[in-house]
């Protein structure tokens, strides 16, 4: 049968017009195979020969399976019966003379070049890695932005629940006269750097033994006692909340869970399900623990505050004396790591001053 098919395979019959190939023949009503040979006629009719078989079609009804490398193709008969042919390369020419097929054929071809084919996987891979880095961030903030508040609030409710178990955060114990002062700061903060918002800002106030402020994708910002203890003064309490504004106007803390949960986020985009997001909520301490906000991020939320506190007349040292004093490259605990998610303190500073000195000229 092999010498049967190289003599038929590269021939082509009496009839100028005929291409005959030689294949094996699957009957639709069973498994049996049989060796064929099929002519292609010139008026558009498919026929297939043996001892055991003879059937005419029209080949208009007897779709062509697409090239795919070396693998055989088959046509579909209208009953379902399948004819295999393994010479590719005479069917390809056969498709060619007929002008059929140009777009997958030209498929074919660059799939078999080894040139082709190392393009296409650098280009794959410039492809993935740039929507890693550009289009990831891109599609959680367009994702983050539009959630419902409802969702929000779910979260926010699940992330600080965790929150006040995980770090064993206890009810403040800083003066009631001064939480009330400084909540009304954060109010009148928030209202100026977040005008006709959708969140709903609060500000609550723990006993912890470290010193930090976190921001929950609601508005709920939460502050330490140790942190308000550190700070010289309220305007060094105000800038570190002007930080945390920013991290809920730009809902930072689910943009990183997205961004964190790349198959989630292209699921959410591709169904427009976003109901689910509300599950995340659980997410969010695990992630900043973890590894706190993106530099990115931090450094978007340090412009922020910087942009508030220069045009009160504040200026950015507040934000800079306090984070310097609250440094967390001094690495004094896990429970104050959790949060601090501020790395690099001294470049910090420097980049607020030069951003201070950019905004002043």
């Amino acid at each position: 049968m092999q010498a049967l098919t190289s003599l038929i395979s590269t021939s082509v019959s009496d009839h100028p017009a005929r291409v005959t190939l030689s294949g094996t023949y699957y009957d639709a009503s069973s498994s049996r195979a049989f060796d064929v040979l099929m002519h292609l006629e010139a008026d558009g009719t498919l026929r297939v020969e043996s001892v055991e078989i003879n059937r005419v079609a029209q080949m208009s009804e007897c779709p062509l399976s697409d090239p795919l490398g070396r693998m055989a193709r088959h046509f579909t008969l209208p009953d379902g019966a399948r004819l295999e042919i393994t010479d590719v390369d005479s069917l390809a020419n056969w498709e060619r003379e007929q002008g059929r097929s140009s777009g997958m054929h030209l498929v074919h071809l660059m799939e078999t070049r080894w040139r082709w084919v190392s393009a296409a996987v650098i280009f794959l891979l410039g492809f993935m890695a740039a929507g890693y880095i550009w289009g990831l961030p891109i599609a959680a903030k367009h994702v983050a932005l539009r959630l419902p508040p409802k969702i929000a609030t779910i979260t926010t409710d699940q992330a600080r629940y965790l929150f006040t178990k995980m770090l064993d955060l206890k009810d403040s114990k800083v003066p009631a006269k001064r939480r009330q002062k400084i909540g009304a700061k954060f109010l009148e903060m928030a209202a100026a750097m977040d005008p006709g918002s959708k969140h709903n800002y609060r500000l609550e106030f723990f006993d912890a033994k470290f010193p930090n402020a976190f921001a929950l994708p609601d508005g709920l910002v939460c502050i330490t006692d140790e942190l308000i203890e550190k700070a010289k003064n309220n305007k060094e309490v105000y800038g570190v909340l002007a930080h945390e504004i920013v991290h809920v106007r730009e809902q930072h803390g689910l943009r990183s869970v997205l961004q964190n949960s790349a198959v989630f986020l292209i699921w959410t985009l591709m169904t427009g399900d976003i109901s689910t997001v509300a599950g995340m909520g659980s997410a969010l301490p695990a992630m900043l623990a973890q590894s706190g906000y993106s530099r990115g991020f931090e450094q978007e939320a340090d412009f922020g505050a910087a942009d508030y506190m220069i045009k009160v007349g504040w200026g950015t040292k507040p934000l800079s004396d306090i984070l310097q004093r609250i440094d967390p490259e001094h690495h004094l605990g896990d429970a104050e790591e959790a949060l601090s998610s501020h790395p690099l303190t001294g470049n910090r500073v420097k980049t607020l001053e030069d951003y201070e000195r950019s905004k002043r000229k």
